[in-house]
């Protein structure tokens, strides 16, 4: 059933408290390139059941159904390629508006053989996507953009690239491109060399490709910054991918805004793949929040006496910037003096996640500083939050937007936000959980 509205009302009261998490959709979308390209009928256990990963999974099923091959279907080998594609006939993909499955088709398809059309949403079409299609075309790939969009249509003819190139990608560029290109370059003839800069933005998301990369055989050296890929032939094993830090900053978020004793989040252990683990430390530092690890369990706790509430919380979001929306709402829920840093590429996420929380922020009446990178509040009106306020928000169509804005359940009267069903593209059950802590529904 798809829903409108999420209503969102009082507070309830638990006597056990579990937070149940998605697997990383970061991973898995990573494992099935890796795997694809691997030529792999493994697998992948704990996938993601997001929306975006779904997506990917059923392009890569069809891009298979496709062919008839001896072995392979990938470039590089010299083995006979016999393809069921008619000459004139493009393949559709339509990869709405997930980013990650876009820049990773994109890549893909363009060592792929067979003729391909990528169709997205009209979100898409002001995401970045052009320095990721013009370096694949400098390699050699053959896309064309098809219409009168922007982007979209894009054609792709699936073709061999030589690589042995050194490409370098500014540092305000994209994680994903770096991770498209790097999972492409063992099937390039000569493989690939990627320069990277020290301000790379999201960089640990490039650290987490390269060490599923390595992990499947891939050969990878790096030497002052630049990434020389060798072109060998992925091995892949069996993988189990581990619950979402991203989706966990949520979690800590509710901790610290009801003050919860313990909170129970199966799945997440001390040492990750995942950059966005960092928001455990994060909380801990400004909003009190302890994490403890036993039994494959991660234990949270709010303690007052670790809050510095005199502290203006200062953090740099270059490489989290998925944990800003989280992040931004607890401090402001408990009135914290904040300045944020590192959002320049928040205006080209689903939405543009710093312009819409900052209208969002200042028509509760909240006095902020704000420019195309940063966000700052430093004190509070003590009227605003009396508990009395009825919040009315739109999610923007941007899941991580939609949760945010849920945690302001906490200091109001009621929440209501639109098209909640958004929060499907990373974590499904979301408001599953969150109905563990508040009276919610969906209409």
């Amino acid at each position: 059933m798809t829903h409108s509205i999420a209503t969102i009302g009082r507070r309830k009261q638990q006597s056990e408290l579990f937070f149940s998490l998605p697997s990383s959709k970061s991973i898995s979308n990573r494992l099935l390139i890796i795997g694809f390209l691997a030529d792999s009928s493994l697998k992948i256990k704990n996938l993601s059941s997001s929306d975006d990963t779904l997506l990917l999974k059923r392009h890569l099923a069809e891009i298979k159904r496709r062919f008839i091959l001896p072995r392979r279907r990938f470039i590089p080998t010299r083995r006979r390629f016999v393809s069921i594609n008619r000459q004139d006939n493009f393949a559709e993909f339509d990869c709405k508006n997930a980013g990650t499955t876009c820049r990773f088709l994109i890549a893909l398809l363009s060592i792929t053989y067979g003729k391909w059309l990528i169709k997205a949403d009209e979100r898409m079409e002001h995401r970045p996507l052009m320095p990721l299609i013009d370096v694949l075309k400098r390699l050699g790939a053959d896309i064309e953009i098809a219409g009168a969009g922007r982007v979209f249509p894009l054609k792709i003819k699936g073709k061999p690239l030589s690589g042995g190139d050194c490409i370098t990608l500014p540092p305000n560029y994209s994680s994903q491109f770096a991770s498209a290109l790097a999972m492409i370059a063992p099937y390039m003839q000569k493989g690939l060399s990627i320069s990277l800069s020290d301000a790379q933005v999201s960089k640990p998301y490039i650290d987490m490709t390269l060490s599923l990369m390595r992990d499947c055989g891939a050969e990878i050296k790096l030497s002052d910054n630049i990434l020389q890929i060798s072109p060998v032939e992925y091995k892949f094993g069996e993988f189990e991918v581990e619950a979402d830090w991203s989706s966990a900053a949520f979690a800590y978020a509710l901790v610290a805004v009801l003050k919860l004793p313990l909170l129970k989040i199966k799945g997440l252990g001390d040492n990750s793949l995942q950059g966005d683990a960092a928001v455990r430390e994060l909380f801990f530092e400004f909003f009190g929040v302890k994490t403890l690890f036993a039994d494959d369990c991660a234990l949270l706790s709010y303690s007052e006496t670790s809050r510095e509430n005199n502290k203006v919380a200062k953090i740099d979001f270059k490489s989290c910037p998925d944990l800003f929306l989280p992040l931004v709402v607890t401090a402001v829920c408990l009135r914290q003096a904040f300045e944020y840093k590192g959002l320049e590429t928040l205006v080209h996420k689903e939405s543009d996640r710093l312009g819409n929380l900052v209208a969002e922020l200042k028509k509760m009446g909240l006095k902020l500083q704000s420019d195309s990178s940063s966000l700052a509040i430093y004190d509070y009106d003590s009227s605003l939050f009396d508990g009395k306020m009825v919040l009315e928000t739109d999610s923007y169509n941007d899941h991580r937007f939609a949760m945010a804005m849920s945690l302001f359940a906490s200091v109001s009267e009621k929440v209501i936000i639109k098209n909640p069903d958004c929060v499907e593209k990373s974590f499904p059950n979301y408001w599953e959980e969150f109905s563990k802590f508040f009276d919610l529904s969906l209409s």
